[in-house]
């Protein structure tokens, strides 16, 4: 990790310790090594997973450091790659985690990960958001989403997902937040939840803020 990627963390007030930092180098290496046989990320990707992957799923550790219950185990949606999943699981240890992908490929993936970074409370679910009844209903704390698909989509299943008063954050770039989503705002009504806040971050060497979307069921 270089010098820019602790003064941005230092910013968001996280702080790593030298176990989280090897873990998530660690992360980096598995993900690189394994990355031509599941197709994890791009190869355009693979030489800056720091800056574009790990440090962006970062940003959400004091968001869900703040925002948790005690006992709340949360759920990355559409895991693919384990972001922001194994990040957010390695800074807040011992907090529990379900990675949910469709892809029996990523799943084992995850499952390998999990079990190389010795994270106990991780646990990597071949399920499909959606078809999986009472299993994803109303059981989590809090849902994370990095780059699913369109919000609009999204919104209605990983809302289901959350129990009462439990949260979903979602990541959005900044051409996704300009746009305007009257579709995403209704399915959100619908799903008996709210705009809570809006928390923006800017990542090294970008120009533009990106930011997460955070939903509270009501």
């Amino acid at each position: 990790m270089d010098a820019i990627i602790k003064e941005t963390l230092l910013k968001w007030n996280l702080a790593l310790t030298e176990e989280q930092t090897s873990k998530l180098e660690l992360f980096k290496e598995e993900l690189l090594e394994k990355n031509s046989r599941f197709n994890l990320v791009s190869q355009n990707d693979a030489g800056d997973l720091w800056p574009r992957h790990i440090l962006d799923a970062l940003a959400g550790a004091p968001l869900l450091a703040r925002l948790l219950k005690p006992g709340d185990r949360v759920a990355d949606a559409g895991a693919g790659a384990g972001f922001p999943g194994i990040p957010l699981a390695v800074a807040l240890e011992p907090i529990a985690f379900d990675f949910w992908d469709s892809s029996l490929k990523r799943s084992m993936f995850l499952t390998c990960a999990a079990s190389r970074l010795k994270l106990k409370t991780v646990r990597a679910l071949h399920l499909r958001i959606g078809q999986s009844g009472p299993a994803e209903t109303g059981k989590y704390g809090a849902v994370v989403e990095r780059a699913m698909g369109k919000l609009e989509n999204i919104l209605p299943q990983c809302l289901n997902m959350v129990k009462g008063g439990g949260v979903f954050l979602a990541w959005q770039t900044a051409a996704q937040l300009a746009q305007e989503r009257p579709a995403a705002q209704e399915a959100a009504r619908k799903a008996g939840a709210e705009l809570a806040e809006t928390v923006s971050y800017r990542l090294p060497g970008e120009k533009e803020d990106r930011s997460i979307l955070v939903f509270r069921k009501v």
